[in-house]
């Protein structure tokens, strides 16, 4: 099946989601809990809890390594400028969504087409707790509408990632080999989920660093304040957060393992290396 029939095939399962969740979270919910399970995928998510955090960076590239690796864009101009943002409290996923867990969203809701690797409509062998990938944009998001959630902002991935005070990674300030999966050290194909347990955050959140990049639900756009102009700002990419294991390229260098990194890619393409969680916002009390 083409990607283009794929994408088209989505869309009755999406239309479907929206209409059973259109806000996605259940404004029933009146307690908040440090941790809860989400009930459709028995999915574990943390509390973030409300306030401000640190968003994005001032750093720059006086090396002008863009042109040394000839990559699209220069580097961290797109994360400009480091600012307070506020944000309401949401629950996060505390791992990515696994093979397994994507496999019961297939059979609840009938949906047709399994990730590209898969075989005969199941995943790999072994692989139930690895991070489903290879999978649209819009297949993302339509797992977080059949379970009662969205896929989370760029903030509140970052958040999560981060903390409230900035850090540079989920761990700390400080680069560490080994902590996450990601980089020349890593396994180069995903882990299990967890597998790496001090790639977590101040919030207890898991793989942020590394294992898969993930979807967000944004667009990708210069933030407020920003003076950096980018032809491909608008609604044409999706922005993926995180790192993720890498076979070559540039994403092995420094820059690209920081928690405020960026990518863009379109939402109608798959990557072997991309997945996702999802988050669940909390209704304020009326």
């Amino acid at each position: 099946m083409t990607v283009l029939l794929r994408f088209k095939k989505y869309t009755a399962i999406f239309l479907l989601c929206l209409l059973i969740f259109p806000t996605g979270c259940d404004e029933r919910q009146e307690t908040v809990e440090l941790v809860k399970i989400s009930p459709m995928d028995g999915k574990e998510m943390v509390l973030i809890p409300a306030g401000e955090f640190i968003m994005g960076t001032d750093k720059t590239d006086p090396d002008n390594t863009q042109q040394k690796i000839g990559t699209v864009k220069p580097l961290y101009l797109d994360q400009h400028p480091e600012r307070k943002v506020t944000l309401d409290a949401y629950y996060i996923d505390r791992y990515e969504v696994t093979n397994k867990e994507y496999k019961l969203f297939m059979e609840d809701t009938l949906y047709p087409d399994p990730p590209a690797h898969w075989a005969n409509g199941t995943y790999p062998e072994g692989k139930g707790d690895h991070p489903v990938t290879s999978i649209f944009w819009q297949e993302a998001l339509a797992y977080a509408l059949w379970a009662g959630k969205r896929l989370p902002t760029e903030a509140q991935w970052e958040k999560a990632a981060r903390g409230p005070n900035g850090l540079s990674y989920p761990w700390g300030d400080e680069y560490v080999k080994g902590k996450a999966n990601v980089g020349v050290e890593g396994a180069k194909a995903t882990v299990a989920i967890g597998s790496h347990p001090e790639d977590v955050s101040p919030y207890q959140v898991y793989d942020m660093a590394g294992n898969v990049m993930e979807w967000t639900l944004d667009w990708y756009e210069s933030y407020p304040g920003s003076t950096h102009k980018d032809p491909r700002f608008g609604k044409k990419f999706k922005v993926l957060r995180g790192n993720a294991f890498q076979k070559s390229g540039h994403y092995f260098l420094d820059a690209y393992r920081y928690a405020f990194n960026r990518t863009e890619v379109p939402a109608d393409e798959f990557f072997e290396n991309v997945g996702f969680r999802c988050v669940l916002p909390i209704p304020k009390k009326k």
